[in-house]
């Protein structure tokens, strides 16, 4: 109750200063001080997330522009995941089925099931099953890993990942937040997380400086928080929900063109937000679009959506984030440069 009488006054406060701000902050820069005070709020909303579930479902379309018309190709997965607090790097993804092209394969596409985790220190797979031409076959092998399995990595579209706050925050320019968060390039090298962290405060990523701009924003009627930040290539656009958490409502990546203006080269866009916690509202919905670099290509749109989402669950063991293997999987160990068979070890 105490917690929430706190929460409570935090957030009358937060909404007292936002409109001050806002009236006089619209059409011009913020100052360093209102940064530094929305910089204590997205944290605030950071440090309360200890972890969350998704399950979510994710498919992939080509289109002919950014804005479609937009045709469903087979690739497609459904999936539960698992993430500790924000801050620190452990996952576990479940995939319960992924269907993919199969690049001189023999089919046009391959169906599978697998798990994949982390848990700080070492990673894990766990193959499951395969399917393709009507057929399915068991699959009981697994691997384990010094970093994390790269498909962590690659999930952060298909998990809804990329479409939160946290994952943004090495986008931000000072003061606001820079922590490494679960932006995956750790997971996917362990080693070039530890080494940062070793070099660094370990709250912030070691960025080069860029030019930027902080101001308020109206985004389809939505009143955000709008960063951009660029180079002489590129530029980001990120807007926020200061109402709903700071939540992620779009991202676009644009390139500048031959004729000086930018041309969006990938974009998020936020459809659908849950609050799933006090101040915390997660993507339900959410568009991935990518140009390819080949020009003649088709653009590339992932479709996430989530089915149910838990935070903060108090029951969830950090075990969860060590795959285990049953009897009579057999193991490839990296770490010990072995291979066996569970349940042989002894024979």
């Amino acid at each position: 109750m105490k917690t929430k009488i706190i929460w409570v006054l935090f957030l009358f406060i937060w909404q007292l200063f936002l409109s001050q701000i806002t009236t006089r902050a619209t059409e011009s820069e913020l100052s360093r001080e209102d940064l530094q005070a929305i910089a204590k709020s997205m944290r605030a909303v950071e440090d309360a997330l200890q972890n969350v579930r998704i399950e979510s479902e994710s498919w992939v379309e080509h289109g002919s522009s950014s804005s479609g018309p937009w045709q469903r190709t087979p690739v497609s997965s459904s999936k539960t995941a698992f993430f500790g607090p924000i801050s620190c790097n452990r996952a576990r993804i479940n995939v319960h089925k992924s269907v993919m092209p199969w690049k001189n394969g023999k089919a046009p596409y391959h169906e599978q099931s697998y798990s994949v985790s982390f848990d700080g220190t070492e990673g894990r797979r766990k193959s499951i099953s395969s399917h393709y031409n009507d057929k399915t076959f068991e699959v009981n092998r697994g691997s384990v890993l010094p970093k994390a399995p790269p498909r962590i990595g690659a999930l952060r579209f298909a998990t809804g990942i990329k479409a939160t706050l946290f994952f943004h925050y090495r986008d931000l320019p000072e003061p606001l937040p820079r922590r490494f968060s679960t932006g995956f390039e750790a997971m996917v090298d362990v080693n070039s997380f530890t080494e940062t962290l070793a070099d660094h405060d370990p709250n912030y990523a070691d960025i080069t400086p860029l030019d930027y701009k902080v101001v308020f924003d109206k985004l389809e009627g939505v009143r955000s928080l709008k960063v951009v930040v660029w180079d002489e290539r590129v530029t980001n656009k990120l807007w926020f929900d200061p109402d709903r958490g700071f939540a992620l409502l779009r991202v676009d990546e644009l390139r500048e063109g031959q004729d000086g203006n930018g041309d969006i080269i990938s974009s998020i866009k936020v459809t659908e937000l849950e609050k799933v916690s006090e101040n915390i509202w997660w993507p339900m919905e959410a568009y991935f679009i990518r140009r390819t670099p080949e020009k003649e290509q088709p653009w590339r749109r992932i479709v996430y959506r989530a089915s149910d989402v838990e935070v903060n669950d108090p029951h969830l063991d950090d075990s969860i984030f060590t795959i285990s293997f049953p009897e009579g999987t057999r193991v490839h160990d990296e770490l010990a440069d072995k291979t066996y068979v569970v349940g042989d070890e002894d024979k």
